[in-house]
């Protein structure tokens, strides 16, 4: 029986938890109050590069990139730019625009409901009961 890796147990859990929540938050948070000061783009450079060189610290330290081909490292930093940068950007300007954050919020947490229904006419694929139960208790 193989052990799958990269679980917290016990307090490790809990922190990881509760600074999942405080960095999401803080997503609609912060460019609510720095707008004005600074542009969406400058904000989202600020946040993502220190971010980006914890990362690569700890990925260098622990090896985890071992075995790893250049080509998956490339497509998956693709995939994170286009999923994450282009996302956050949409947030922040409409932020920036005068969009209030609980409803750049709300609209953002309905992105699991709309690919639940949209991946089965447009990728064949088949949201299982269980998977609509989750979005459901998760909405």
């Amino acid at each position: 029986m193989s052990k799958q890796i990269g679980l917290l147990h016990g307090m490790a859990t809990v922190l990881a938890a509760a600074a999942f929540v405080v960095t999401w938050s803080s997503g609609f948070l912060v460019p609510a109050i720095a707008v004005d000061a600074v542009s969406p783009l400058t904000l989202l450079v600020w946040r993502f590069v220190p971010l980006a060189v914890v990362l690569l610290v700890a990925v260098a330290a622990t090896g985890a990139a071992r075995g790893v081909s250049r080509a998956d490292l490339g497509r998956q930093a693709l995939i994170g730019l286009f999923a994450q940068f282009g996302y956050c950007v949409s947030v922040y300007a409409a932020i920036a625009a005068g969009v209030a954050t609980g409803t750049t919020a709300l609209i953002d947490a309905v992105q699991p409901l709309i690919v639940a229904v949209l991946v089965g006419p447009l990728l064949g694929l088949r949201v299982r009961g269980a998977q609509w139960l989750g979005l459901v208790v998760g909405a």
